[in-house]
């Protein structure tokens, strides 16, 4: 069985020229996979994507995604996916 894409979500780029997309798949058994991509060159060049997984019990888990920039990694920004 094969992953289908469920939702996707996108929020603008650093630069403001691009997107940054979050696309949500799942499979006949429930299991969910997330995949974000930076669709912007230049944002591609200069940021990385890092994420954080939390689980607060008994809430749900969540993942949190950042632009973190290549050459200063204590630079980041959070995006709103």
């Amino acid at each position: 069985m094969s992953y289908e894409g469920v939702s996707k979500k996108s929020v603008s780029c650093a630069c403001g020229k691009g997107r940054v997309v979050l696309t949500v798949s799942e499979n006949d058994w429930n299991q969910v996979r997330e995949s974000v991509s930076i669709e912007c060159e230049y944002c591609r060049n200069v940021y990385r994507i890092e994420s954080k997984y939390c689980c607060p019990k008994p809430m749900h888990d969540y993942t949190i995604y950042y632009l973190v920039e290549i050459d200063n990694p204590g630079n980041k920004r959070q995006l709103d996916l």
